[in-house]
């Protein structure tokens, strides 16, 4: 188990320091990948919940990033003199809408039929943002939309300097994700989901309301991941079909992986890598993404619970697994 000190108010407060003054010995390229950094580790954290929690493996995820993001753009663009705070309301709402649409479907089903329907209907919302030029503007994309919104929430950027964009995201995302945390690991609801991905069929003996519950899980994931997609969005100022295809959907497979799925922040450290070290990567070969899937590989073989799995090697430091590993 990780000692409690690790989770003490004072270590907690530390890092929550770190993280607010970290801009101000940071240069704007490091700002802007710390923000990259939070926004995916939303994103990561939102996977984990169908991946690490209730055991669904979904090719699909970056539909509802896609939503979120372009559901805030479109606000933003059309709607002039919006404020941000509902603008990244509808992005998060649009997300949250999603996952019930077609979560009614997909949670119907486990293994790989499940993946391949929310494959399918990610390919199907890439198509929508692909080929309906009239309101996506297709490939080509949209930006300068952040010009149009009333900034009224505090902290918020009016010149978009990357370093009010940082402060409005960690604002927002750091905030939930804590929430998310206390919900699954606090929390009876936390304990149904995990007892659920242990034995269905004896949640279901046990009186739960499996499919209910699976529901509102894929629901909290979708939503959290259109929150991510919203702030992404105003972040970069701009939205294509990237933000809803199969690479984003990959890559938070692996983030999620490579971080660890059974420590509810495994996939914030993820993230971590994913950023730090694909720049790195990418600045050394074009071939960066290789480098990555050797190393997702090597992962699965010889690491399966991650970086998080590494501190078992550390006596001292022995990640408590998180409730997906544990009887509710």
């Amino acid at each position: 188990m990780i000692p409690r000190r690790v989770f003490s108010p004072a270590a907690v407060g530390i890092v929550l320091v770190g993280v607010g003054l970290a801009p101000s010995v940071m240069s704007t390229s490091q700002v802007y990948s710390g923000t990259e950094v939070v926004i995916l580790s939303l994103f990561a954290v939102s996977y984990n919940l169908l991946f690490g929690y209730l055991g669904l493996l979904s090719f699909g995820h970056s539909a509802y990033f896609g939503l979120g993001a372009y559901a805030t753009a479109l606000l933003l663009l059309h709607a002039p003199g919006v404020p941000l705070g509902p603008a990244i309301a509808g992005g998060t709402l649009a997300g949250a809408i999603g996952g019930v649409l077609i979560g009614n479907f997909c949670v119907r089903l486990s293994g790989p039929y499940f993946a391949m329907l929310t494959l399918a209907f990610g390919q199907l919302l890439f198509a929508v943002a692909w080929k309906w030029r009239a309101v996506t503007r297709g490939d080509d994309g949209f930006g300068g939309f952040l010009k149009h919104a009333s900034l009224a929430l505090p902290g918020t950027p009016e010149s978009g300097s990357q370093h009010s964009l940082y402060y409005l995201v960690v604002a927002l995302a750091v905030p939930v994700i804590a929430a998310t945390w206390a919900l699954m690991t606090k929390t009876p609801f936390g304990n149904v989901v995990v007892s659920i991905r242990q034995n269905e069929e004896r949640a279901v003996f046990l009186g739960y309301d499996v499919f209910a519950t699976k529901l509102i899980t894929y629901t909290i994931s979708a939503g959290l991941a259109g929150l991510a997609g919203s702030l992404s969005a105003i972040f970069h100022d701009f939205v294509s079909p990237s933000v809803i295809d199969l690479n984003l959907s990959t890559d938070v497979v692996l983030m999620t992986f490579i971080g660890g799925t059974t420590f509810f922040f495994g996939p914030v450290l993820g993230a971590v890598f994913f950023v730090y070290f694909g720049d790195f990567i990418s600045a050394l070969t074009d071939r960066w993404q290789v480098v990555m899937g050797l190393i997702f590989v090597f992962m699965v073989l010889y690491v399966p619970k991650g970086f998080i799995g590494l501190g078992r090697l550390i006596p001292s430091v022995r990640p408590r697994e998180t409730r997906p590993e544990t009887a509710p």
